[in-house]
Formats: C-alpha cells, sequence, structure tokens
C-alpha cells in the first residue's frame, strides 16, 4: 500500500498545484485517490493476492524416473567355412596274379616253342560317392535377462513446526 500512497500523493501534489490548491491539499487528495486505486486494485487482485487475503494456489512437483529402450541389432559373431580337403594315403593292396611257368621234361630233343602269359596288374582311379554333408542354417531363440539400475524420483514431505498436511493418493486427486 505504501507505493499506491507515495504515487497517489506525487499526483495529488501535481493536481493540486495546476489547479491552484495548496500542495498539502493535493498530498490529501492524492492520498484519497491512493486508497481508492488500492482497494479496487486488491478486490480485482490485479497486482496479485492483496495482503489480507489468503488463497490457496496449487503448486506442482513434477516426478521422473527413467525408463529403458531396448533395441536388439545383429552382429556377425563368428563365420563357418565349409569345404572339401582332398587328403591323400598311401594303402597297399593284395592282388593275386596268375602266370604261366614253362615246365621241360627231358627225353625226346624236339623243340617246343610255348609262349608264356601272365596277368598285368592295371590300375584305374574313379571316384565313388560314399558319403553326404548336409549342411543348414537355423535360428534359435532364447530369453537373456538384462540388470540395469534405473533411477526414480520420489516426492517427501518434510514438515516443520505445526503445519497440517494432507496427504491424497492419486486416484483421489483426480476428480
Amino acid at each position: 500500500m505504501g507505493k499506491y500512497i507515495t504515487i497517489g500523493a506525487i499526483i495529488g501534489s501535481i493536481i493540486g498545484w495546476v489547479t491552484g490548491f495548496t500542495i498539502i491539499t493535493g498530498l490529501v487528495l492524492g492520498a484519497i485517490v491512493c486508497g481508492i486505486i488500492y482497494t479496487i486494485n486488491a478486490r480485482r487482485n490485479i497486482d496479485g493476492p492483496s495482503e489480507k487475503t489468503n488463497e490457496n494456489k496449487e503448486q506442482t512437483l513434477q516426478l521422473r524416473e527413467e525408463q529403458l529402450d531396448i533395441k536388439k541389432e545383429r552382429v556377425q559373431t563368428g563365420e563357418v567355412k565349409i569345404h572339401k580337403e582332398v587328403v591323400e594315403e598311401q594303402k597297399t593292396f593284395t592282388v593275386p596274379i596268375k602266370r604261366e611257368e614253362m615246365v621241360i621234361e627231358v627225353g625226346n630233343e624236339e623243340e617246343l616253342r610255348i609262349p608264356l602269359k601272365e596277368e598285368e596288374v592295371e590300375i584305374n582311379k574313379h571316384p565313388v560317392q560314399v558319403n553326404e554333408v548336409s549342411v543348414t542354417k537355423r535360428q534359435i531363440e532364447e530369453m537373456k535377462q538384462i540388470n540395469e539400475k534405473l533411477k526414480k524420483e520420489t516426492a517427501h514431505v518434510d514438515v516443520a513446526g505445526d503445519a497440517d498436511v494432507i496427504k491424497k493418493t492419486p486416484s483421489e486427486t483426480k476428480d
């Protein structure tokens, strides 16, 4: 209210000087105008709450908490290369061979010619399928648990002195 008295006194003094009244009369007029303006403003609450009114203004405190954004990304963890490899090994085979043998008996002196023959071993190689390898890829789904600490804000009320505090649950506040 003090600012209204000062402003009113200055305006009243100026009006008193301009109109020919004494400065003291202008000060009194200014104080009266100031009181009227102060009363009107207090009732309209233009300049904020008056000193006499005690309105309850609700204030809010926003509480936040951390939440996880879980994303999955496919990364290569390894590689499998499948190829055929030729391995040489020395093997020994036993093959029966027939051959002819000449038997000469002494007796008659005639000359005989008999052709002699024997078997020779001929080796031919050719591939034969002995086994088959099947290669497939499959996906296996498994559950993985992730442990992570998350921060959460909670409201705590500290009461000092003799203050009345009424606690409401969230369901009571949404009316």
